[in-house]
């Protein structure tokens, strides 16, 4: 009996220890599920917040674009009204014409459609379309105006309220993990925190107004000039022959600049000349005018335009970060780490000392798996990071122009680490 006891014994104290042990286990490895979701999730904010930038940015380049296409529009059927007008000097509309009896190959077409009533008439209906009072080209910059101060405001309400809605959400996350399961706390203040302090210092990303739109105002243009009639309206028409008998040079110039961070200027003009072969080399005879026209949108014409819009881009931290960066530790991509502690009071697990109803006494209380100051621990980091490659291999730099910001969990760096057991008062 007496060595039937001590085996009963022995099989109660191991049953309490390992019961205790399992349940002090599952604790650890749900807190620990639990701060990598809270993390995944404050860096699946991080992530959408730079692609919402990107989004936006993007939207903003579009407007910027449509009104560059407006402008040229504006200033193109100008010049075509001024050139329906223009081509009748020379007789276009006879089979003697000028540009025919010089062989301008390419303009003879045109100078025959823009002779015509009906072409003349289909010119004249779009220029008083496009240019009278009230006109389409200038309602579309209205709209343009009315959409890119929308997107700016939306940028700064997230930009503003973000650290806010991010608190939120973890301690959404944290709750529904633990639902019907008691409490766990989501500490205040991050580990480690890029969005708000990358390397220490600034947020990760900055407004940018000012001269420091010059890189919105490089990817405006970029984008507005992939519209071939925004970059460059031109053409030359010219006879076949050298001037030692008389030749006709039809040349039309056309493009469309934005001038410093303020103003879109169109400029249209054509014109003939009639040359033939002087003392020394080709002279001019006579230069007939085909029409001219311009628009320009800024802040004190009919076409009011408010410049380039304000924005959100990478910090200038965060911009020094580049593949090719000839500093060895900013070479790559930038990131945004984000490191978050949870906590669970050891009064909340479920163990023989706490929660559970069966309470060990005397000599089976052999359990001591208090930790340290009474609390459960767990330490997480999510890393968002910039990846797109091309097809061709080439691989885009990150920015807040395209929307291609992705988060995954990483190790928890050593100074995380070190700061979590500091604020437990643990030691390695």
């Amino acid at each position: 009996m007496i060595f039937g006891i001590l085996v009963v014994l022995g099989a109660a104290v191991a049953t309490f220890f390992v019961f205790n042990t399992g349940q002090m286990t599952a604790e650890k490895t749900k807190l620990v599920n639990t701060a990598d979701a809270v993390a995944y999730s404050a860096g699946v904010m991080h992530a959408r917040a730079l692609n919402f930038d990107a989004y936006t940015n993007r939207a903003m380049m579009a407007n910027e674009a449509s009104i560059a296409q407006m402008v040229s529009i504006s200033s193109w059927l100008q010049y075509a009204q001024g050139h329906v007008k223009g081509v009748k000097p020379l007789a276009c509309y006879t089979q003697y014409s000028i540009p025919v009896a010089l062989a301008t190959v390419e303009y003879i077409p045109l100078c025959y459609a823009l002779s015509y009533p009906a072409g003349a008439a289909v010119v004249g209906y779009a220029n008083n379309a496009f240019n009278s009072v009230g006109n389409i080209g200038s309602l579309v910059l209205d709209r343009a105006d009315v959409a890119k101060r929308q997107l700016k405001l939306m940028q700064n309400t997230m930009f503003l309220g973000f650290t806010m809605a991010r608190t939120d959400l973890m301690r959404s996350v944290a709750d529904a993990n633990y639902q019907n399961d008691g409490r766990v706390a989501v500490d205040g203040m991050p580990l480690k925190d890029d969005w708000n302090l990358f390397e220490g210092s600034r947020p990760f990303i900055a407004y940018r107004s000012g001269n420091a739109r010059t890189r919105m105002k490089e990817a405006i243009v970029t984008s507005a000039n992939r519209d071939d009639f925004v970059r460059e309206r031109a053409w030359d028409s010219k006879s076949p022959w050298p001037c030692s008998i008389p030749i006709g040079e039809a040349r039309r110039t056309g493009k469309t600049e934005l001038k410093n961070f303020t103003s879109w200027q169109a400029n249209d003009s054509a014109n003939f000349k009639v040359r033939s072969l002087g003392f020394f080399s080709c002279k001019t005879n006579k230069t007939y005018g085909l029409g001219s026209g311009s628009r320009q949108a800024s802040a004190n014409t009919a076409w009011r335009y408010n410049g380039v819009p304000d924005f959100y881009e990478l910090s200038d931290a965060a911009l020094a970060y580049s593949p090719n960066s000839t500093n060895a530790s900013k070479r790559g991509d930038p990131r945004v780490q984000f490191a978050v502690r949870l906590t669970r009071d050891k009064g909340q697990t479920r163990t023989t000392g706490n929660k559970v109803d069966i309470k060990p006494t005397g000599q089976l209380d052999v359990f001591d798996g208090d930790p340290a100051r009474g609390i459960l621990a767990a330490v997480s980091t999510s890393e968002v990071f910039f990846d797109h490659q091309h097809s061709d291999g080439a691989t885009e730099l990150g920015s807040l122009f395209n929307p291609y910001w992705q988060v995954h969990l990483v190790g928890n760096s050593a100074a995380s680490v070190a700061a979590a057991r500091a604020l437990q008062g643990a030691t390695p």
